[in-house]
């Protein structure tokens, strides 16, 4: 039996005991007692106090917006007064209070003008309530006892014309409006200055146009994911003190946030001193890791422009690691009933953690995976192997980005060209015709870690080979 809550019990009470105050023996032996038809029927009952409670419902609901809209109302009314006064004749009234008689004017008595009031005061509480389509119908609809009345009048002329009235309520009509614009105008401002601190005031002013496009429910989508973090934070950490710490990240973060919002990114949080970001939502964006890319490579050129300023302050030298990818994640409102959040969650998002991570291990200022490479195709790429990170079993290819502004025909493609043929190599297991073009690589260029790591690798390899299933990637067991 499916249990009562307290108003189904209260509703079911009279019927209850009604039913045990008349049972018979015939009832007592199963064969049930003909109803009383003097007796309310149950359904009867159980119908007017549902009535009752929409009833009380619907008014709470009045009361709420009563006072969720009372300054509106209160100015709509303060105009209405004015109205009022000005036909009925208050302010003579007033006047010959003062000059010591009192005369009531004779036109508070006459029919248009109680009509007016009650109309009057009728639309000055509900039009700041409905929208702009229903208030004007009211409106169309309360000028029509005015039109009638005035033309279906004989005798004299009335003492409040019918022109008077039907201006009156028009007044309240565009009272209204004006005032309803300037309110949803203040709070699409604050909208766009709370939205502001999350999303690009751009990105918050185009959802503020058209809310229709911007949805905070769980979608799945393709996106490009970034993580930024500072390189060697613990130690970082240990050579300053708290304030001067909270100090450093503030003035890292803020030139660094400047440009992801300026790319359309959406900063997702900032963990530490790490900063995770996405595009592609909540409004679409075709050119997410286009976006994405260059966001990075403006970062890295702000960093480099803050270590002056480090320097002076006695702060130590930092260096950020950018991971991008991109992929299908999903998207939205994530939380609990405490606290929700508009974040990314998913494998692509995972994966763009572990190529941050990596670029320590690469020594490359900005590391992004196959997806991002195919969907930025304006910007050169170096590979720089195929990597299986800790927590996934498919293999990934790792690139790092080159300027943009690259001349194709310039040296370093030459040096690209050559790395990849290198790469080949050593993904063929010619250990030997790999190594040769790696060093000659190193020599040109001894300030790159990566030939050095690769000729180890291969050195490695040379006296312990690899299994046959081995495809020439890297396996990263940790984080």
């Amino acid at each position: 039996m499916r249990p009562r809550g307290p108003l189904t019990r209260l509703l079911a009470f009279p019927l209850t005991a009604r039913h045990t105050s008349i049972a018979s023996p015939d009832q007592h032996s199963g064969t049930p007692a003909p109803e009383d038809p003097a007796d309310p029927t149950p359904r009867a009952s159980l119908s007017s106090a549902v009535d009752s409670l929409q009833l009380a419902t619907l008014g709470d609901r009045i009361a709420k917006a009563l006072r969720r809209q009372w300054l509106q109302v209160a100015l709509v009314l303060t105009v209405f007064a004015l109205f009022v006064f000005n036909a009925s004749g208050v302010f003579e009234v007033v006047f010959d209070i003062a000059d010591g008689a009192l005369t009531a004017p004779s036109i508070v008595r006459t029919k248009e003008f109680v009509a007016l009031l009650v109309i009057g005061i009728a639309l000055s509480l509900l039009l700041p309530l409905l929208s702009p389509i229903r208030a004007s119908l009211l409106t169309f609809v309360a000028m029509l006892p005015i039109l009638f009345m005035g033309y279906t009048s004989t005798g004299s002329r009335a003492l409040l014309p019918m022109e008077y009235s039907l201006l009156t309520i028009l007044m309240l009509f565009v009272v209204n409006v004006l005032i309803s614009y300037f309110t949803e105008t203040s709070r699409k401002q604050q909208l766009i200055t709370a939205f502001g601190q999350y999303v690009p005031a751009e990105l918050a002013k185009r959802i503020s146009q058209d809310p229709e496009q911007f949805s905070l429910e769980g979608d799945s989508r393709e996106l490009s994911i970034m993580f930024c973090d500072v390189h060697n934070f613990s130690a970082i950490s240990e050579q300053l003190e708290p304030k001067e710490l909270a100090d450093l990240l503030n003035t890292l973060f803020t030139p660094l946030t400047r440009i992801l919002y300026r790319h359309h990114g959406i900063i997702d949080k900032y963990m530490g001193d790490a900063i995770m970001a996405f595009w592609g939502a909540p409004l679409p964006d075709p050119h997410h890791a286009s976006n994405a890319v260059a966001a990075a490579f403006e970062m890295q050129e702000a960093v480099k422009e803050l270590m002056p300023g480090f320097q002076e302050r006695g702060w130590p030298s930092i260096n950020v690691g950018i991971g991008i990818n991109t992929g299908v994640v999903s998207v939205g409102n994530m939380g609990s009933e405490y606290r929700v959040a508009y974040t990314v969650i998913g494998d692509a998002v995972n994966l763009a953690s572990r190529l941050q991570e990596l670029t320590r291990i690469y020594s490359a200022r900005i590391i992004v995976g196959e997806a991002t490479r195919r969907a930025c195709s304006i910007v050169t790429y170096r590979e720089l192997g195929l990597v299986q990170v800790k927590g996934k079993n498919e293999l990934a290819r790792i690139y790092e980005p080159s300027s943009p502004e690259m001349d194709p025909h310039s040296t370093l493609v030459t040096k690209l060209h050559r790395h990849n043929e290198a790469l080949h190599h050593y993904y063929d297991r010619e250990w030997d015709a790999a190594a040769e073009i790696f060093r000659k690589l190193k020599d040109e260029q001894p300030d790159d870690p990566l030939y050095d790591y690769y000729l180890k690798r291969i050195d490695d390899f040379k006296d312990d080979p690899p299994p046959p299933e081995w495809q020439g990637e890297i396996r990263f067991t940790v984080k």
